[in-house]
């Protein structure tokens, strides 16, 4: 949220504790699977499909979520990269 307000992109307003996603894409799916969230909003889903090892695909109406998700990946990248 804070690189959303540093950029002056809108956030998604609903978003939700990850665990909720995990639980469910642990059950449901295997790694490599493809996970599908037509309601992108904020990609928490996909985010966790990600870090799970699942390949992972969304869709949203509202360009400005989208583009306020892209953080949640950026950071992501980067801890994994051992950048930070």
């Amino acid at each position: 949220l804070r690189l959303c307000r540093e950029h002056g992109v809108k956030p998604n307003p609903a978003r939700y504790p990850e665990k909720i996603p995990e639980f469910f894409i642990k059950f449901l799916t295997n790694e490599g699977d493809k996970v599908l969230d037509p309601f992108g909003g904020s990609n928490t889903t996909c985010y966790v499909a990600e870090k799970l090892g699942r390949r992972w695909m969304c869709f949203e109406l509202r360009e400005e979520y989208l583009r306020g998700s892209m953080f949640r990946f950026q950071a992501h990248q980067i801890l994994k990269s051992g950048g930070v």
